[in-house]
């Protein structure tokens, strides 16, 4: 039912989405489904496991079309998401199917190792391999200016 989640969770690390039969762990306090309008709301200490990926939040919300394809992932409240060295923390992270793009926002960040990323707003295409930072600022690992200069041609 949820295997699109996958792609919300592995377009941080942008890569292709693993197989749709991978296991998909769920846990929340509630769970509230309405076939009529296709809707699915997770709500308090929402804990998502898919092999090495992690995602917890205070509320998940999966919209379908009727055809019963996910069309978007809304995740709010305290959101992180964690694959080995990269975790992602935000206030919300929505995940829109039609469009392939991972937004974050509300004090989103990225980190992975010593290299860190935030901004006012960060979106993903996972597919086209691209990102846009909006207010861009961080600390990220790079040679020094020096060796640069050393490297242009004279």
């Amino acid at each position: 039912m949820l295997a699109p989640l996958t792609a919300l969770l592995t377009a941080l690390l942008l890569a292709s989405p693993p197989p749709a039969e991978v296991p998909l762990d769920i846990k929340a306090d509630r769970l509230e489904l309405d076939q009529k309008s296709g809707r699915v709301v997770f709500e308090g200490h929402v804990q998502v496991t898919q092999e090495k990926l992690r995602l917890s939040c205070d509320r998940l919300v999966v919209r379908y079309r009727e055809d019963g394809q996910v069309a978007e992932l809304d995740a709010r409240g305290q959101v992180a998401v964690k694959s080995g060295d990269l975790t992602a923390v935000a206030g919300r992270a929505r995940w829109i199917a039609a469009d392939g793009t991972l937004e974050l926002t509300e004090g989103p960040e990225v980190t992975r190792g010593a290299d860190r990323l935030e901004g006012r707003r960060i979106v993903f295409w996972p597919e086209a391999g691209r990102v846009v930072v909006e207010g861009a600022h961080g600390r990220l690992r790079a040679p020094r200016i020096a060796d640069l200069e050393r490297a242009l041609p004279r």
